[in-house]
């Protein structure tokens, strides 16, 4: 699984009601993560996604995870995020969600 800081950052904030539990994803997160570290690079195209769905609003974390998986010619994501799906990449594709897929049986 690919990831990046930001998407990490927004984790360890959802974690903040203890710093066991964000010690223990960090420690996961080093050996079960490849961690992108091409953010600062995206940041044009990350400041045009949130521009494109300021009506969202479209945080920097997920931003950056659209443009990680443009970058990387990823189709697919684990997320949370109800609202995800109203993204589409700079090809206008959607992102398919890991955990609906699974949910439905694909």
């Amino acid at each position: 699984m690919i990831t990046n800081l930001p998407v990490i950052g927004e984790v360890l904030f959802l974690l903040g009601f203890s710093v066991d539990a964000q010690t223990d994803f960090l420690a996961w997160a080093v050996g079960a993560l490849d961690i992108d570290g091409e953010t600062a690079s995206d940041l044009p195209r990350i400041i045009e996604i949130m521009k494109k769905y300021a009506d969202l609003p479209a945080d920097f974390a997920d931003a950056s995870l659209v443009a990680l998986c443009e970058r990387r010619g990823i189709d697919t994501v684990a997320t949370l995020d109800k609202h995800f799906d109203v993204y589409r990449t700079s090809t206008r594709k959607q992102l398919k969600n890991a955990f609906v897929a699974h949910r439905m049986g694909e």
